[in-house]
């Protein structure tokens, strides 16, 4: 059980825990650069050492320091999205005030959390009940190299996350909205009103793709059952974007548009993370990750199930082609 307990939890950080518009899915390994996920590693390999060298009682530290750090993680989320929230309220007279809460609508807690809280809860409760057999005191058992161990990884964890976040912050402009709780210190998206140029329009009307669309209602775990749309873009042009907005209209049952949505399948930044954090070269085609749908919480019920259009609005060229962004 703590071997299975420990494959869960590393399974888990590399499975969605949220997604956000203009990012994407993410997840708490983040690459290898988010120090939660490597703690959480490091206390499932220990844990999973210690039941193969035939001491799994003594794997309960680890497994209970696990479970400290996701609960720190989860609460950092949490309290990342009230803040987001709050932010709305300084947009209120903005024109783009109602495109900022649609894209915090969008944000949506995804099922990677349930596998982690399960190979944590199981590696605690296999550790519990091996203790328990071995000693009625349940901390009376003097594995006092394990309890070091734990504690220096899970210490390194929770003092290496806030600075973590405090460098996120250091790093973000002007022009973006903090979330300090946000995973991996990613930000909320800016409220941009920028028109495409006339180069950056021709180059939409002449060689970019946007196909397969698919609008109808899938069943999120935890939203239940919720409109969403997938779609793919390509690139047909001889230029790297870096950014590629598109905007889904939705249409009722008499083909009348009743609300639209935009989504950033391609969107390079330092605080950007997931599969749109990648450019759209030449000949690539950039869509959501295998399995994921991007939401669209704010349609109403009056769309007709299938009725939408795709359009390219806005992009931005790479820096690697001897262009300037946004030019």
């Amino acid at each position: 059980m703590i071997f299975l307990g420990a494959g869960m939890l590393v399974l888990g950080l590399f499975m969605p825990i949220v997604t956000m518009p203009m990012v994407g899915s993410v997840n708490l390994f983040g690459n290898g650069g988010n120090a939660a996920g490597l703690v959480l590693m490091a206390l499932a390999a220990l844990a999973a050492g210690l039941a193969l060298k035939d001491r799994p009682s003594d794997a309960f530290w680890p497994a209970v320091a696990a479970c400290g750090v996701l609960a720190y993680c989860f609460a950092r989320l949490q309290y990342g999205l009230a803040q987001m929230r709050a932010s709305l309220q300084e947009l209120e007279g903005n024109p783009f005030a109602s495109l900022a809460e649609g894209a915090m609508g969008n944000v949506q807690i995804q099922w990677g959390w349930l596998l982690l809280a399960a190979g944590a809860g199981t590696m605690v409760y296999a550790a519990f009940k091996s203790r328990d057999a071995a000693s009625p005191k349940l901390l009376s058992v003097p594995d006092t190299t394990t309890r070091r161990v734990v504690a220096g990884l899970a210490l390194a964890g929770l003092l290496v996350l806030p600075v973590q976040d405090g460098f996120g912050r250091r790093g973000a402009t002007a022009t973006t909205t903090e979330s300090p709780g946000l995973p991996l210190a990613a930000t909320a998206p800016s409220v941009d009103a920028t028109t495409p140029s006339r180069e950056e329009a021709t180059y939409i009307a002449q060689h970019l793709q946007v196909y397969a669309l698919e609008a109808k209602y899938y069943n999120s775990v935890l939203d239940g059952r919720v409109p969403g749309v997938t779609f793919k873009v390509k690139n047909n042009g001889s230029r790297t974007l870096n950014k590629v907005a598109v905007r889904i209209v939705f249409h009722d049952a008499g083909g009348l548009p009743i609300a639209e949505e935009t989504y950033f399948p391609v969107l390079v930044s330092d605080y950007s993370y997931g599969s749109a954090n990648t450019p759209l070269r030449p000949n690539y085609i950039a869509q959501q990750e295998r399995g994921q749908f991007w939401t669209a919480k704010s349609v109403p019920t009056e769309w007709q199930t299938g009725q939408a259009t795709a359009t390219i609005t806005e992009i931005e060229f790479g820096p690697d082609d001897g262009a300037t962004p946004g030019t």
